[in-house]
């Protein structure tokens, strides 16, 4: 199935970094196919091409966050009066200490989906903990679709990237 984005400011990274206005992009499964004036791709679509008018928006590349802590989502709001270190050291990481079974699957269901509904389309997470599992995180990433960089790790000390 193919879906054409109409009517749309389309802000490339290309080397000219060109802005399209009345710009479309063509969707074909999963993948771009076109990028161009909807004037131009609107006449190479096929009958069954599902059109979406997203007059006013604008369309820009995937975000990367380059600093997350998936398994800290839970945590949030907790200790905040605390300075950096009595917050890290007295509150956050007793209580990643003791996270059971889902709890590191969960926070990081969370986080990924927050980052998805805000344009983030690959992470970097640098600080993955054993209670929060590697796995875990392994898990939402295959589920989500969101690309990433991951490394933590096991029990034994052993590094473990992804």
């Amino acid at each position: 199935m193919s879906t054409l984005y109409t009517h749309s400011t389309i802000i490339t990274v290309n080397s000219s970094r060109d802005i399209i206005l009345d710009g479309a992009l063509l969707v074909t499964g999963s993948r771009i196919a076109a990028v161009g004036k909807t004037t131009i791709l609107s006449r190479e679509i096929s009958a069954d091409t599902r059109i979406v008018n997203l007059q006013g928006k604008i369309i820009i590349p995937g975000l990367i966050n380059t600093h997350s802590h998936l398994a800290q989502s839970l945590l949030r709001g907790l200790a905040e009066d605390l300075p950096l270190h009595s917050w890290l050291c007295d509150a956050i990481w007793p209580l990643e200490a003791s996270y059971a079974a889902d709890d590191g699957y969960v926070a990081a269901r969370l986080t990924v989906a927050e980052m998805l509904k805000s344009g983030t389309t690959c992470f970097l997470e640098s600080m993955l903990t054993f209670r929060s599992g590697f796995e875990n995180v392994v898990r939402v990433v295959g589920e989500s679709g969101i690309r990433a960089c991951l490394v933590g790790r096991s029990p034994l000390g052993q590094l473990n990237i992804s």
